[in-house]
């Protein structure tokens, strides 16, 4: 059975209140959902002990901070920065006993970045660690290593850490590389994915849209059913800004339901 998962902030605490609430008592009525919860650097302890209570019966996966907080294990002069914001997901993950921390590479197309965040990788330690894919670029202009199945499968093999796969980083690195899509997918899908990260998008573009399923024109149903083992973990990261309700939420859960064989 293929789970599915929405995609919290540990912020939603307080600026979303009942939308954590919402998603909570809905993922609890299947049996087949999960929670994605991104540490924001602000939150504390209490912070997840109290969304922990909110959260209680459900499976919660820790997705660490990435560039967006300055946190860049591409970049030796943020060394100590980068442990210290990686030490608050690690005590999200031990609180709501999380298999798995998502974690983003970091910035930098050359060889030295990537070798840096393989360094600092294995000072982390942390033997639940997944690197995510991630575009080429972004919308602001970040160089992003990773991009590629071969720098995936590097970074695996000298740190031992896991894979999340997301499909949407993957295609936008293939539109920039002028790599073929489904050759792209089949080499990461290679790689044994322990988690997926699915939303919609539009074909050609090069940065991520996060957009609902449905309003775009990505192939969703060859991507999750010819890219995703039956027991896959698939996160819904759908939509802008944050939610006041879960309802488009619901409905994505229900779409890409719908497109399984």
């Amino acid at each position: 059975m293929r789970h599915f998962g929405f995609k919290l902030f540990s912020t939603n605490l307080y600026n979303a209140p009942e939308l954590v609430q919402e998603c909570a008592d809905f993922a609890r009525s299947q049996e087949d959902m999960f929670i994605e919860l991104m540490v924001v650097s602000s939150s504390t302890s209490e912070d997840f002990q109290k969304l922990k209570n909110i959260l209680s019966g459900l499976e919660v996966r820790i997705h660490s901070m990435h560039h967006g907080e300055n946190f860049d294990a591409g970049n030796k002069d943020l060394e100590q920065q980068n442990r210290q914001l990686f030490s608050i997901s690690q005590q999200a993950a031990d609180i709501f006993n999380s298999p798995t921390i998502i974690v983003h590479g970091g910035c930098g197309h050359d060889e030295e970045h990537v070798q840096e965040t393989v360094r600092q990788f294995k000072l982390f330690n942390d033997k639940r660690i997944l690197v995510e894919n991630l575009p080429y670029f972004s919308r602001m202009e970040h160089a992003f290593h990773g991009s590629t199945p071969e720098e995936i499968k590097y970074i695996m093999d000298e740190t031992g850490c896991g894979f999340c796969m997301d499909f949407s980083h993957a295609a936008c690195a293939a539109y920039y590389l002028k790599r073929d899509v489904d050759e792209m997918l089949q080499k990461f899908f290679d790689l044994k994915p322990a988690m997926y990260h699915a939303c919609d998008g539009w074909k050609g573009k090069t940065y991520d849209e996060h957009e609902h399923f449905g309003e775009g024109d990505y192939p969703l149903a060859h991507f999750l059913n010819d890219y995703t083992d039956e027991n896959a973990y698939i996160t819904m990261e759908t939509g802008h800004g944050v939610l006041e309700h879960n309802d488009l939420w619901v409905k994505d859960y229900q779409y890409i339901k719908s497109l399984l064989k």
